[in-house]
């Protein structure tokens, strides 16, 4: 078992498969916390094959770049479009807010219904007939709250 590496002589391509071992564990394991450590031993496996480094100087650069990769991984990843909940994906009603929809059922009694696209919400809100245009103002459930659509009249 001479290929098997010992704490004396660990060479870059050590690094290169502990990188791709850590990738598959990142495919098998939900998050994305793997593929900086992935990414920190192949930078290391680099490092090592340009610059032969004694194996502790290796371990505490593997633990550096794993702490660097991983912040400067979040960092990134932040800053990615729709990574802070901006999609519409399970928010419910609350996509809905600000949007201009009309009363297909008579709001009596403080409820109704309103069309939004292709569908009918229920909704509360003063009583109006079916065709008001109405604003809708909150949500809670799948019941949209309206409130009559307010337009500045313009002056001639």
């Amino acid at each position: 078992m001479d290929w098997l590496p010992t704490f004396s002589q660990v060479q870059p391509w050590h690094w290169w498969v502990l990188g791709a071992l850590l990738l598959l564990l990142e495919l098998a394991a939900p998050g994305v916390f793997f593929v900086w450590l992935a990414l920190a031993a192949f930078t290391l496996g680099l490092v090592v094959f340009v610059l032969p480094l004694p194996v502790t100087v290796q371990l505490l650069l593997f633990a550096a770049l794993s702490v660097a990769s991983f912040v400067i991984g979040r960092r990134l990843v932040t800053r990615l479009p729709g990574s802070e909940g901006e999609g519409t994906l399970n928010t419910g009603a609350t996509r809905f807010l600000g949007r201009t929809v009309t009363v297909t059922a008579p709001i009596v009694n403080g409820v109704g219904r309103v069309r939004v696209g292709d569908s009918e919400w229920r909704a509360t809100g003063p009583d109006l007939p079916a065709g008001s245009r109405v604003l809708v103002v909150g949500a809670e459930g799948t019941t949209l709250q309206v409130d009559v659509e307010h337009r500045t009249l313009e002056r001639t």
